[in-house]
């Protein structure tokens, strides 16, 4: 007993645990600490009846005030690397989980018209399939434009402009191995004790002691947050549900169970040893093992449940577990004499994920500041170009194809993020909750096909993918200028296309897209998030514009 136990003191103490759990503390933290900036400002912006989401303007505000303070005083940046960068990684990559909420709106809002479903499908596959070409090629002829208008210059040598080494893949999140052959870490601790004779024959072998229980330890050390979610749902969420009556606390503590146990699900399945011999089987199983499909499954199966064991309609029970469309709305009624239990439910407490995760996306730019500043004009061109076609041709081709003209106006703002899609649909009275659908869906296709997208088109935006194949050519024509100035076309080449890769992401996927970007320690993360905001604002700029937002209405009943 006493050796388990110090297996687990030095299980729980390794350097990477220790990483993952401290990164993901003051992550939540962060979480609870950003209201206190969203909160009053989107007080202040409803009571100016400004439709604008206020993570947005923290989140601008928040980079702004980095990237000057950094002028000032150079530690800024040192600073951030040191105690921010992993919480920032862990808030992006489990941002997603904020958006589960609004996919479980679907069991309430749902179509009245089945036959409209068919009608936004084709409209939504044929609108994002021609986004995403559209939005590639024109972001990669501008950036290269941009680049060639550049070199026409006379440049000056400057250290600070060069690349800076992008971030190496997170400890608490390690690739999944490739090698077929390789040893399984998790087997060592049964590893048999070999006893050989003085002639050099075996003699006796046997398990190492307690390798078992050494490598159950283990596997409790790597869950860890499962144990952490039953051990509050058993002490804050079942006690504070039995003695007030209120729910919230215990649902939103079941969905992180959801939440967490589908992440440990599919981190489970791209290791699998198994799954690793069928390299195929293994792409489509961890495909459809996306945590959002999965807990927004199981959340809908929880809804149904609790539905049927009230006897109520699945509204009311939807109704019951979002109330508002901000948490600070709700907290507004609250302190307008409103009941808790009435304007808070566990829906409402995803909106925080939300806005802490946006947030992040500036630390995110404030971090690759100088590779954005080498690219702004081609995110801004692009986004100028694409917003302005989004909201015509979308909402045209959609009411080409038989939607109703509040379903055509959806599509408007249908890759933009729901922070900032909300009021672009707001304005012109189309649908919030298709449009939200679609943004969602959208960030699920790309979270499924994201990497295979990559894969298929070589775009090799990881750093360790990079740093293997440089190494490669460096050792194999280190000496020669021709191979010198390969690498150097191929490297320009590549960045060329992980910028217009992440510009693509940022128009098409929007949040649930970088996100996943950062997941997988892209280094297109920058870039996505940049263009998610640029392209969202211009979005609801122009669609606050009168003669446009009569101009798209106009298009929508024709």
């Amino acid at each position: 007993m006493n050796s388990l136990i110090q297996h687990l003191c030095r299980a729980i103490r390794k350097p990477e645990t220790v990483k993952r759990y401290r990164d993901a503390g003051i992550g939540l933290a962060f979480i609870v600490l950003s209201q206190l900036l969203v909160f009053p400002v989107q007080i202040a912006l409803d009571l100016n009846s400004i439709n604008l989401p206020a993570s947005i303007l923290v989140m601008l505000l928040l980079s702004s005030s980095m990237i000057i303070a950094n002028y000032i005083h150079g530690g800024t940046e040192k600073l951030y690397m040191k105690y921010l960068c992993g919480p920032t990684n862990f808030l992006g990559r489990h941002m997603s989980f904020g958006f589960v909420a609004s996919f479980l709106l679907l069991n309430r809002d749902h179509i009245s018209d089945p036959m409209d479903v068919p009608r936004i499908i084709g409209s939504f596959v044929t609108i994002t399939v021609a986004g995403y070409i559209s939005s590639y090629l024109i972001a990669l002829g501008i950036y290269k434009l941009e680049l060639r208008l550049r070199s026409m210059r006379k440049r000056v040598p400057d250290i600070e402009n060069g690349h800076r080494p992008w971030p190496s893949p997170s400890a608490a999140w390690p690739a999944p191995p490739t090698d077929r052959n390789a040893i399984r870490l998790d087997r060592l601790p049964q590893i048999s004790e070999v006893a050989v004779s003085n002639d050099g024959s075996w003699m006796t072998t046997k398990a190492a002691k307690g390798g078992r229980a050494y490598q159950l330890v283990e596997q409790f050390v790597r869950t860890g947050p499962l144990w952490i979610c039953m051990f509050l749902i058993a002490v804050v969420g079942l006690p504070v549900y039995f003695a007030t009556d209120y729910e919230a606390p215990f649902e939103a503590l079941f969905f992180t169970l959801f939440w967490t146990s589908s992440v440990q699900l599919q981190r489970s399945l791209k290791s699998s040893y198994s799954l690793l011999r069928h390299p195929r089987l293994r792409s489509i199983v961890v495909i459809f093992a996306n945590p959002v499909l999965v807990t927004w499954g199981i959340g809908t199966a929880y809804l149904w449940i609790k539905t049927a064991y009230r006897e109520q309609s699945i509204d009311i029970t939807v109704t019951e577990f979002r109330q508002h469309r901000t948490l600070s709305a709700g907290i507004l009624a609250i302190t307008e004499g409103g009941k808790l239990s009435s304007n808070i439910g566990a829906g409402d407490l995803s909106g925080p994920i939300l806005d802490a995760g946006i947030i992040c996306m500036g630390f995110k730019m404030f971090e690759y500041r100088k590779e954005l500043w080498k690219s702004l004009h081609t995110v801004l061109i692009t986004c100028a170009l694409l917003s302005v076609a989004n909201i015509f041709l979308n909402v045209m081709l959609a009411r080409a194809l038989g939607l109703q003209p509040a379903d055509a106006l959806a599509f408007a703002a249908r890759s933009v993020t729901i922070a900032l899609g909300v009021p672009a649909v707001g304005n012109l009275g189309g649908s919030t909750v298709l449009m939200s659908a679609l943004v969602i869906f959208g960030g699920i296709i790309f979270q499924m096909g994201g990497d295979w997208l990559f894969s298929l088109f070589k775009i090799n935006d990881r750093e360790g993918h990079d740093a293997a194949r440089n190494s490669t050519t460096a050792s194999v024509g280190s000496t020669e200028a021709y191979d010198d100035n390969e690498t150097q076309r191929r490297s320009a080449k590549m960045d060329n296309a992980v910028v217009a890769a992440g510009v693509t992401v940022g128009i098409n996927a929007a949040a649930m897209g970088t996100a996943h970007l950062i997941e997988r320690d892209s280094r297109a993360t920058a870039y996505s998030a940049l263009s998610m905001t640029v392209f969202g604002a211009m979005t609801v700029a122009l669609t606050a514009i009168p003669i446009v937002s009569d101009t798209i209405e106009s298009l929508a009943i024709r």
